[in-house]
């Protein structure tokens, strides 16, 4: 069978996928995995009323909730001919599907587990987000820069790994508080080491410098050949404010003049931009 057979096949079976009753029920699914996950998370931890659940389920929940997610996504993706990032509902599942593809990929790559109840909480709440403003399942014409679907999918890859890089560093700032006063138990069991946490971060910081810096190439280049010239300028100058003060913290990291709670409080800083960034590409249609 030919490739394009083989589109020809799986496009209008992914359309009527999309469209069966149960595909809204699908996605509240997902968002009742994740949930679970993190309520499982929390279970293992503060062990209420005796129980000692298998740490491990948290995790491979969370794992098939970003399986069934990506299949989900896909079917979007299908069903509306470009990526599903198109709307602001497409935007928040996107970020919270890479969100969980972050932290497994932390996970399995470099060993460090971001907490599941921290991550299952905030993928199910952008899917709870998405679900409130809703899906569209209207195909749409391709677009006629395929760049810009790479300048936007850069873009939530970046921010999915800002949104990582806040949670680290509030996470950071919350146990050396604890440490400080000498306080181990309660809610800051829930938090990871700090010298992991110290090292992700700083790789967090880099991934979102290229991620942003290459979508923001590609979109300024977009921006030059606009006739109109301003239309795009707000959201291009908080992704550039975003990205010059990720660079500046990077810089002073490296040099040694920014280290421990002091680059976690200025990476937390860095949400005020990128929000402000992220609401501004929201798209209006």
């Amino acid at each position: 069978m030919s490739h394009f057979g083989i589109f020809n096949w799986v496009h209008p079976l992914a359309a009527d996928l999309h469209g069966h009753p149960l595909a809204g029920d699908a996605w509240l699914l997902c968002g009742v995995l994740f949930l679970i996950g993190a309520a499982w998370d929390l279970v293992v931890r503060f062990e209420p009323w005796g129980l000692r659940p298998p740490q491990s389920g948290s995790v491979w929940l969370i794992r098939f909730g970003w399986v069934l997610l990506t299949a989900l996504l896909a079917l979007q993706g299908l069903r509306r001919h470009e990526l599903p990032i198109g709307t602001g509902a497409e935007l928040l599942l996107s970020i919270g599907w890479g969100l969980a593809a972050l932290a497994l990929f932390l996970d399995l790559t470099f060993e460090h587990r971001l907490p599941s109840w921290a991550i299952g909480l905030a993928v199910a709440a952008c899917l709870l987000s998405a679900g409130w403003l809703g899906l569209d399942p209207r195909p749409h014409a391709a677009q006629e820069k395929p760049l810009i679907g790479v300048h936007v999918g850069a873009a939530v890859l970046a921010y999915c790994v800002i949104g990582a890089l806040v949670l680290n560093s509030a996470a950071y700032l919350l146990q050396d508080r604890a440490l400080a006063r000498r306080k181990f138990g309660g809610f800051y069991s829930l938090l990871p080491a700090l010298v992991p946490m110290d090292r992700i971060g700083s790789q967090l910081l880099g991934a979102a410098i290229w991620l942003l810096g290459l979508s923001l190439v590609i979109g300024a280049a977009d921006w030059a050949q606009r006739p109109p010239a301003l239309v795009g300028l707000p959201k291009l100058a908080a992704s550039l404010i975003t990205w010059a003060w990720c660079v500046i913290i990077l810089v002073r990291r490296r040099r040694g003049t920014l280290s421990g709670a002091a680059f976690a409080a200025a990476a937390l800083g860095v949400a005020v931009p990128a929000a402000i960034a992220f609401w501004l590409s929201l798209p209006s249609r």
